[in-house]
C-alpha cells in the first residue's frame, strides 16, 4: 500500500505487541526519514528513536519504540514538524507498523545531541496488537467537508481525514479565484488554547502533509503577505493543489 492509499485506511494505534522491530526495519525507517519533504526547508530538525524506558507519559499503554522529535524554533516550526512526520506516520502504517502521535509525553533520561533544538512531540510505533487499518472511510469520526471548508471540495478529503489532538480538527479552508486555497486554524478560548494551542499547530502541518501526499506533483505551500482575515481563526498559509 502506498502513502496516498494509507491516508484512507490509517488509524491511531494505542495497543502494541511488546516485541521490538528488527534492526533492518528500523534502518529502513531511518532511510525513509532522510527522504521526507519539509514544509519550511529553512528550519533545522532532528529525531531520535527511544524505547519505553526513556519515555515519561501519563498514557496507560506503551509501545516498543518512540520517535522523539526536535526542532529549531523559527516561523511555523510546529507546522513544519507535523508536515514532515505525518509523512513518516503514513510510511510506518503503509508498511504494516502501528503508530500514534503523542503530545502528553516527554523524553526521560534522554538528551538530544542538537542543543539548539527544542523537543516538540513524539510518535509511538511498533507492531499493532489489534487490526491496523480501517475497512471503510465511514469509520473515520471526522467533521464533514461542509464543516471544514467554505465550499464542498472533494480534493480536501485527505485533510478532512487527518488525525489531530483529541480529534479537535482545527482547520478551515477557503478558496481563491485563482484556484488556490487559504488554510486557517481555529482560535480557541483561554482553556483550550493552553491545552491544544501548540498541538493544533502541529495538526495543521499534518493536514497539509495529507494534501501534499495526495497531490505530490502539484502541491505548493506559501504564506501571503496580506492574507484575508477570517473571524475566529488564525491564518496559517496558502497552497495550490
Amino acid at each position: 500500500m502506498n502513502l496516498k492509499e494509507t491516508i484512507f485506511k490509517r488509524r491511531s494505534v494505542r495497543s502494541y505487541e511488546d516485541t521490538p522491530l528488527n534492526s533492518e526495519t528500523l534502518d529502513e525507517i531511518k532511510e525513509f526519514i532522510e527522504t521526507v519533504k519539509p514544509l519550511n526547508p529553512n528550519i533545522s530538525w532532528s529525531y531520535d528513536i527511544a524505547g519505553p524506558k526513556n519515555i515519561k507519559t501519563i498514557m496507560q499503554w506503551k509501545a516498543p519504540h518512540y520517535l522523539l522529535i526536535y526542532s529549531e524554533e523559527k516561523e511555523n516550526y510546529y507546522q513544519n514538524i507535523g508536515f514532515i512526520f505525518q509523512q513518516v506516520d503514513l510510511y510506518l502504517q503503509s508498511k504494516g507498523i502501528g503508530s500514534c502521535w503523542i503530545g502528553l509525553a516527554s523524553p526521560k533520561n534522554y538528551e538530544n545531541k542538537n542543543k539548539s533544538q527544542k523537543y516538540i512531540i513524539m510518535i509511538s510505533f511498533g507492531k499493532s496488537s489489534k487490526p491496523l487499518y480501517r475497512d471503510d472511510i465511514n469509520r473515520f469520526k471526522r467533521n464533514s467537508l461542509e464543516q471544514i471548508s467554505a465550499e464542498i471540495d472533494e480534493r480536501l478529503i485527505p485533510a478532512m481525514l487527518a488525525p489531530s489532538a483529541t480529534n479537535s480538527q482545527p482547520w478551515y479552508f477557503t478558496h481563491n479565484i485563482d484556484n488556490t486555497y487559504n488554510l486557517y486554524r481555529i482560535k480557541h478560548g483561554l482553556v483550550k488554547r493552553k491545552t491544544l494551542g501548540k498541538w493544533n499547530k502541529v495538526d495543521v502541518g499534518i493536514a497539509l502533509s495529507h494534501l501534499y501526499i495526495a497531490n505530490k506533483d502539484t502541491f505548493k505551500f506559501y504564506i501571503e503577505d496580506n492574507p484575508k482575515k477570517l473571524d475566529g481563526y488564525y491564518y496559517e498559509g496558502s497552497f495550490k493543489l
